[in-house]
């Protein structure tokens, strides 16, 4: 493998040097043999359309049948043959990458469990070939699974170097899974054979319980939509449609009719999920009181039937909450209407069998709806429907609710295909399921981003002349793409986020100030956190919680108060004033890490909570015990943990201890985690 990344490093740096291509750039169709030998002629037909979206379609008849001889394989072309992407067809292996964790927004479940559970899908080892990874083993159970960990000497940040998507389709019943991929192939080919849709009419969505179900953040992301899709509301025939969870008893109802209109190009969804749910609503009882009763009624009735000691269970709610016997009354008729009401909240996979799923563009901000991994799994149903859905994004485990979602999104309005958009905000979870080299119309026909964003990726003379087109997420593009390469300084930055009228420029300064993490961190999240737009403002106070520079303390604090912050942002502040002044039960937590009488379940417990928390105060006693502490696994768990403050005002006393330790440190399973979170504190 050494050798392989020699080779690999010295072609990937020839491709950056040589000039640009003229040619059109290449995208690689890439299905299995049993696939292709069953729908040969549609395999072959959706390698040509690639023409029709000018790129060139390059067939590769996966016959490895191994994830590390594909992405060898997609490394030769992408040297060699300009490769822009790779769109997965069928039964291509999945990598389950583990030791990863920070590299998703939200994933941290311990690798003691199961290992198809402790993993993340993720195909950032076909897509981002910088990454390093050790091959584990494939699964037992299921042999499309593939286990690696991630190496100490890899890169701990991910930058795609192409896009992927994937076309597998869940189990469809009556459909084979050639028939299902042949049915999707003739329907990609043919929208791409008609003149490219301009986006016109888009719709978002918010389920019940996100983002603190902040109807501010609503409000400021219609905004910001606006700014992205100026045309929106502007052109005749156009709209930008908004629906909330609680519009009616049951909005599953409404929202599937609405996503089977022949109407949106784009659909935003925020709402939680499952591998077989959309997780939309709670129970809306409405307001009588015979409808709240008949609500609280259904809640303790679940609880008691899911308790492990139903009796006792029932017997606590009476005394905590005063109530009756008879208000835990139960039987099969009213087991079944529950159960009924329960599913109506929701949209379940069944609900999807046979159903026209007709936005072009679909996103579902939620966890696990795109975990391909599965052989069944909800995203897959949209695509896979009669209706003219092509692409949907969406994740493969849990992902954090408060994330720009709509990054760049506005560049899909500018001919830029799914998979250039959504190649620079790629997670280790998120993924694009479909044919993502799908593009709408050019609304901004005097320039070629599509082209750019690969051919030219690397001419800053160009980006700096879009940097006052005039088109925001153009700008933003061009600011992210000068700031990762040095050609923009923080204070540049800073700048942006301070004066440019536009929502969208300030938030995009405040990211790459925030991916940069160096002194001017703290002044970039004080004008975050004073800015009007909510997002940008939610994002300035997640960052402050993990942050807890003494700076920023009072406004903080003063912020956390304010009857005038929006819910959310609220939400984040207080969850991060410990990171300022922890309660005294907190230091007494940390001090007891040096403390031998304590034990050592509860004491990580308390490092394993630092890698939420980040609590500077923390970082003192957890590199003592990391000096006092024969345990390895212990001391491995706390130089994991460090490698979560990467956004602290402690960082650069972490780097200077963990880089010491790792001079003195024998044993190998400790300097690996040490080495990890030095390159994590310092990848940018």
């Amino acid at each position: 493998m050494k050798h392989f990344f020699l080779s690999l490093f010295s072609l990937l740096l020839l491709a950056a040097v040589l000039p640009a291509r003229d040619k059109a750039p290449a995208v690689a169709v890439v299905v299995d043999p049993a696939t292709y030998q069953a729908i040969r002629a549609d395999v072959d037909a959706f390698t040509a359309s690639m023409t029709l979206v000018g790129k060139e379609g390059i067939l590769v008849i996966d016959r490895w049948g191994h994830p590390d001889s594909l992405r060898a394989e997609l490394c030769r072309l992408y040297a060699h043959d300009g490769l822009e992407g790779a769109v997965l067809i069928g039964a291509i292996p999945v990598p389950m990458v583990r030791d990863a964790h920070h590299m998703t927004t939200a994933f941290k479940m311990s690798p003691a469990r199961d290992w198809k559970d402790s993993s993340v899908p993720s195909d950032r080892l076909y897509d981002d070939f910088d990454l390093r990874f050790d091959y584990l083993k494939q699964d037992g159970d299921a042999p499309l699974l593939h286990y690696y960990s991630l190496r100490a000497d890899s890169p701990q940040v991910i930058h795609c170097d192409i896009w992927t998507s994937r076309i597998k389709p869940p189990q469809i019943p009556g459909v084979s899974a050639p028939e299902a991929i042949a049915q999707y192939l003739r329907k990609a080919v043919a929208a791409k054979a008609v003149p490219r849709e301009r986006i016109r009419r888009v719709l978002h969505f918010a389920g019940h319980g996100y983002n603190s179900e902040s109807l501010q953040a609503r409000i400021d992301e219609e905004w910001t939509l606006r700014e992205q899709f100026p045309q929106l509301g502007r052109d005749r025939g156009s709209c930008l449609d908004f629906l909330n969870y609680n519009q009616d008893k049951v909005v599953r109802t409404r929202l599937l009719q609405l996503l089977s209109l022949d109407k949106y190009d784009l659909a935003i969804l925020h709402h939680h999920g499952s591998p077989d749910q959309q997780l939309l609503s709670a129970t809306m009882p409405g307001t009588m009181p015979r409808d709240l009763l008949g609500a609280a009624k259904v809640y303790f009735r679940g609880k008691v039937r899911d308790a492990k000691d139903p009796a006792a269970t029932k017997a606590r709610f009476m005394k905590e909450f005063d109530l009756p016997e008879s208000f835990f009354e139960d039987s099969p008729a009213l087991t079944a209407a529950d159960s009924t009401l329960s599913a109506q909240m929701d949209i379940n996979i069944p609900d999807l069998y046979g159903y026209t799923s007709n936005v072009r563009l679909l996103i579902l901000d939620a966890c696990f709806n795109g975990s391909f991994n599965n052989d069944d799994y909800i995203a897959g149903y949209h695509i896979f429907s009669p209706g003219k859905c092509i692409v949907v994004k969406a994740n493969t485990v849990n992902t954090l609710q408060d994330t720009w979602t709509n990054e760049l999104i506005g560049l899909l309005g500018c001919g830029v295909c799914v998979g250039n958009w959504a190649k620079g905000q790629m997670t280790l979870e998120s993924h694009l399921l479909g044919d993502a080299s799908w593009r709408f119309a050019n609304d901004a026909p005097k320039y070629d981003i599509d082209r750019a964003m690969t051919a030219r990726r690397n001419d800053l003379r160009f980006w700096k002349k879009l940097r006052n087109c005039g088109i925001a997420d153009i700008e933003s593009l061009a600011l992210k793409t000068l700031a990762s390469q040095e050609f923009l300084s923080s204070q540049e930055l800073l700048a942006v986020e301070r004066d440019d009228p536009r929502a969208i420029l300030r938030l995009a300064a405040f990211m790459a100030l925030k991916r940069r993490a160096d002194a001017h961190l703290p002044e970039a999240i004080r004008l975050g956190l004073e800015d009007s737009y909510e997002l940008l403002q939610r994002l300035a106070a997640l960052t402050a919680a993990v942050s807890g520079d003494p700076s920023l303390s009072g406004l903080v604090q003063a912020l956390a108060e304010d009857p005038s912050t929006s819910p959310r942002v609220a939400f984040q502040l207080k969850g991060g004033l410990p990171a300022y002044k922890p309660s005294e039960h907190a230091q007494e937590e940390f001090r007891a890490l040096t403390n031998p009488e304590v034990s050592l379940r509860d004491k990580r417990f308390t490092v394993s909570a630092q890698r939420n928390n980040c609590n500077p105060f923390c970082v003192a006693p957890m590199l003592a015990w990391f000096r006092q502490c024969e345990d390895v696994p212990m001391r491995t768990a706390i130089a994991e943990t460090l490698g979560w403050y990467r956004y602290s005002y402690k960082k650069d006393e972490i780097l200077a201890a963990c880089r010491t330790l790792l001079e003195e440190e024998k044993e190998p399973a400790v300097r690996n985690e040490l080495e990890k979170t030095v390159r994590r504190l310092t990848d940018k």
